[in-house]
């Protein structure tokens, strides 16, 4: 494992940029006449920890909140289960799985335009706000759905438009933060998915047992209205505040624009931006070309990059053992307890996974270590998979709802290193996340079929297939650790991987 030393070495390593290219001119000319503290100084230091203190205050807490609502808004139809839903739309043998599923696809099938559309489009801060507006709208329409038919039709459009999110904000962070400092962040930003996941159970238990037949509507069409109008109010109010990208935030002052900016060139070697060249300051050994600007192109380099690959293999196996997410309260509802006491113990799980999720991402930031933080997540999903299989003991089958969930310790930390390892150009990184996110998602779909109602309460089939998957995508991150190994060497010994030679100072890390 690396040592920060290394690593602090390796940032130092990196050409002065600033004296190679007059970024005076770049973005019309705006920072004409801007200068900055020469890298490395205190001055420096200081402009550059107050700017990231003010990125974070603005970001961070939008974000989370945005997820929260994502997952309250994607998840809820699993509490509304424990409710009327299916007795009052008269669901009948797998129509409630297929609910659960079509969301997914929906959600799968937009992934890739969406991200690429917010790339060309450049307005982050409105383009994910609207999106959650329009679903947080189709959220609260759940609530006067009366047939099969029309919930199926709802969840398919959700799915729409939550597809713009995630891959939307992993890439929007991927902008603002330098591969030194991405995974902590994404992993403060998922806590909101898992914290969703301890709130869907409470909100469900206080309306659930209060609200059902209020002013004539059923306990899960409260459900849906409550966290709907949440949506769209966080929506509306993350329209104000969240920002778009370094180089036009305009309540940052000129000198922060442009520390931000040239933070993100010195980061990887090269001008992370898509715009058109200009003649007189843009080289093929400099900056990005205008070619990029090409959606299709950015998604072919995409698909076409063997690391891409290996990262979709490996998301894709993490996201079928991930799978029980969609099923949780029913696996939780397998240990005999009434409907409030399920409610509640659905909490603990998630509230201890945002926990764990967050101490590893930021000792991996730490350390520039990924391949052992992505690892150990799955192995204790693989102990909590196998007592569940193994007992039907209420007290060591709660141990294994706690240790299930720890699997996502790897997936806020896996978008990570995908970044990281898509260094250039803005356009591929864009591509690269959505396609990843679509396998990450495909589990989605058919998980819920696997955890049918007379598998309670050893759930043979679901637990089994999750237990593959968690094998299968621990071998692919020991195949990519190899593969970015060798790409390194290839940098050291002065080849030029993804545009890039090992001049920059640029590694993959791994």
């Amino acid at each position: 494992m690396a040592s920060e030393k290394d690593f602090g070495a390796e940032k130092a390593s990196i050409h002065n940029i600033e004296q190679s290219l007059d970024l005076s001119q770049l973005y019309g000319g705006q920072f004409e006449g801007i200068t900055l503290p020469p890298k490395g100084s205190p001055e420096r230091e200081a402009m550059e920890k107050r700017l990231k203190m003010k990125i974070d205050i603005a970001i961070l807490p939008c974000v989370i909140l945005m997820y929260i609502m994502n997952y309250l808004d994607r998840n809820n139809i699993a509490a509304a289960k424990l409710g009327s839903l299916v007795t009052d739309l008269h669901l009948t043998g797998t129509q409630y799985s297929t609910c659960v599923s079509i969301l997914f696809v929906g959600y799968i099938s937009m992934q890739i335009p969406s991200n690429l559309i917010l790339e060309m489009v450049g307005r982050p801060g409105l383009y994910l706000p609207a999106a959650m507006t329009i679903w947080g709208i189709l959220s609260t329409l759940t609530c006067v759905v009366q047939s099969y038919n029309g919930l199926l039709v709802v969840r398919l459009l959700i799915g729409f438009a939550e597809a713009a999110f995630y891959p939307g904000v992993m890439f929007y962070l991927s902008c603002w933060y330098t591969r030194f400092e991405i995974a902590k962040r994404s992993a403060i930003f998922v806590v909101g998915s898992w914290l969703s996941g301890a709130f869907s159970g409470l909100i469900a238990y206080a309306v659930l047992q209060y609200l059902n037949g209020v002013r004539g509507l059923a306990d899960w069409r409260w459900l849906f209205l409550i966290e709907g109008v949440i949506t769209i109010g966080i929506a509306l109010i993350s329209m104000v505040i969240l920002p778009d990208l370094p180089a036009t935030t305009r309540w940052l002052s000129k000198e922060e624009r442009l520390l931000a900016v040239v933070r993100m060139i010195e980061d990887v070697g090269q001008r992370d931006d898509d715009s058109e060249p200009n003649s007189e300051l843009e080289t093929a050994d400099v900056l990005p070309q205008s070619k990029y600007r090409s959606a299709f192109i950015g998604f072919t380099m995409a698909v076409r990059d063997p690391k891409v690959l290996n990262f979709l293999q490996m998301m894709f196996c993490f996201a079928g053992t991930a799978g029980i997410n969609t099923v949780f309260p029913t696996i939780v509802n397998s240990l005999g307890f009434d409907r409030p006491k399920t409610l509640l113990l659905t909490a603990p799980p998630w509230l201890l996974v945002a926990l764990t999720s967050v101490v590893n991402s930021f000792h991996s930031d730490k350390t520039g270590e990924r391949y052992w933080h992505m690892m150990w997540g799955p192995c204790l999903s693989l102990v909590g998979f196998v007592i569940g299989i193994s007992t039907t003991k209420t007290a060591p089958r709660y141990i294994a709802m706690m240790l299930l969930l720890q699997i996502y310790n790897s997936w806020a930390l896996g978008f990570a290193w995908l970044s990281n390892s898509v260094p250039r150009p803005p356009i591929k990184r864009a591509a690269a996340l959505a396609t990843v996110n679509i396998g990450g998602n495909i589990p989605n779909i058919f998980v819920p079929y696997l955890f049918y109602a007379s598998s309670s309460p050893n759930f043979y089939v679901g637990f089994t297939v999750c237990i593959v998957f968690a094998f299968l995508g621990m071998t692919g991150a020991t195949t990519l650790r190899w593969q970015l190994k060798r790409l390194n060497m290839k940098l050291e010994s002065g080849h030029t991987v993804d545009g890039l030679d090992g001049t920059t100072g640029f590694r993959f890390l791994h």
